[in-house]
């Protein structure tokens, strides 16, 4: 922080202006409701509408903002100093809209001192069009930093855009190469963009022993075209850590029913993977699961999410068609009040319905013969382009998500959608 606070001091002291407190509000407006948006981007009842809704009152605070640069500055500089992600998206934006290599300088290295921090300037950086960033991105591409080039590479992911010929040069050089988590994301990004001109570089990779990197040789090598590499993936998918659920999000879109149905056998053989069985089933789709599932909403810690698994294969919206309750009082408030508790899991589950399970039993009596075993569902259909081109666009975050990532795997020549992007310019 000491920069921030040498800079602060250097900064001509703006004379008492009648709006400041004005400005104050637009700073931490558009700061929280970045948040609010980083948040909303992952929630399981936000539409495109709702992200769009929540774009443009953080646009409007932001232009705010610009009305007086001088001051806005000065007040971002005090924002910078509380050292969070949504000061640091704030703060970013104005500081490439101020085309000022000193500003920029400043919330850059302010920004990479956190990995969260990071992830706000990737955001802003995306945030913004094109005639404000792109040099940046290419000064950051040939720094000798690497943590530079990361930063740069994690913004063309965000902003969907290939980074040129210098990814190759990038993916040749030691230094970068045994960057891990540098080169682990330049892996990343050739399966998101589908960037089969690298293909050379996924292959230089394999003999690579980081488990980070030799995950992400196997994602995009099923992005690429080559669903066998899921094979590969099984360690990820039955192992609990930080690559899991990324592992199991793509692995039960491409194994074959039979052999899926084995993976989660095997997973489902420790009690404690309970939920990320759940969330498997629900990927994979298949309606055989859906009586276990019904089952697993008996239970408090996991009525939830099986309720979400369940929609995701049949497409039957519980609250639309009035097959939740409200959530009993005895169930654990997400979050809790204890400080002790360092189990977050349960907070995703926050917003999601809370299902009649007897109702829910009743409805699938009815109409589970509709459902064919052994084929795969996505939100009621078997799993088509149209289906998936439909749900992309109307459906909620999570079904986005979802949609997004089948096509992808179904097609590829077609880039990852980043369901996080920005909704609207």
């Amino acid at each position: 922080m000491d920069i921030i606070k040498r800079l602060t001091t250097k900064t001509q002291t703006i004379p008492e202006n009648a709006f400041r407190e004005v400005y104050e509000q637009y700073v931490t407006e558009a700061s929280f409701l970045w948040v609010l948006r980083s948040i909303g981007v992952r929630q399981p009842h936000y539409d495109l509408d709702d992200i769009a809704d929540l774009e443009k009152r953080i646009e409007a605070n932001l232009d705010g903002l610009m009305t007086s640069l001088d001051l806005a500055w000065e007040l971002c500089l005090e924002a910078l100093s509380i050292g969070q992600p949504g000061e640091i998206f704030t703060v970013a934006v104005v500081a490439f809209r101020s085309r000022d290599v000193e500003k920029i300088k400043t919330v850059v290295l302010e920004a990479l001192q956190e990995e969260e921090n990071t992830k706000a300037l990737v955001s802003a950086i995306a945030w913004l069009p094109e005639k404000l960033v792109r040099d940046w991105i290419t000064k950051f591409l040939s720094s000798k930093n690497l943590e530079h080039k990361f930063l740069a590479i994690a913004a063309c992911s965000a902003r969907g855009e290939a980074p040129g010929e210098i990814l190759g040069s990038l993916l040749k050089r030691e230094d970068c190469l045994n960057h891990k988590k540098l080169r682990a994301r330049a892996l990343r990004l050739i399966g998101e963009l589908k960037l089969q001109d690298y293909r050379w570089a996924i292959d230089d990779a394999y003999s690579d022993e980081d488990p980070e990197v030799k995950f992400w040789v196997n994602w995009s090598t099923i992005m690429l075209g080559d669903p066998t590499a899921v094979r590969q993936l099984e360690t990820y998918v039955q192992e609990p850590g930080d690559l899991q659920r990324k592992a199991v999000d793509v692995a039960f879109r491409v194994l074959p029913i039979d052999q899926a149905r084995a993976w989660i056998s095997k997973l489902s053989s420790q009690p404690e993977n309970v939920r990320i069985v759940i969330e498997a089933v629900g990927i994979l789709g298949d309606p055989h699961a859906v009586p276990w599932l019904i089952e697993k909403m008996r239970h408090m810690e996991t009525a939830k999410l099986a309720g979400q698994s369940f929609t995701l294969i049949t497409g039957i919206d519980l609250e639309k068609y009035e097959l939740n309750i409200e959530a009993p009082e005895e169930i654990t408030a997400i979050p809790n009040d204890d400080p002790q508790d360092t189990d977050v899991s349960l907070d995703e589950d926050e917003n999601l319905p809370f299902p009649d399970v007897d109702k829910v039993a009743s409805t699938w009596q009815k109409h589970g013969h509709k459902y064919l075993p052994g084929r795969r569902y996505f939100m009621g259909a078997e799993i088509s382009e149209a289906t998936l081109q439909d749900k992309l666009l109307n459906g909620l975050q999570r079904q986005r998500s979802a949609a997004a990532i089948e096509l992808a795997i179904k097609s590829p020549q077609s880039p990852l959608i980043n369901v996080a992007a920005r909704s609207f310019t």
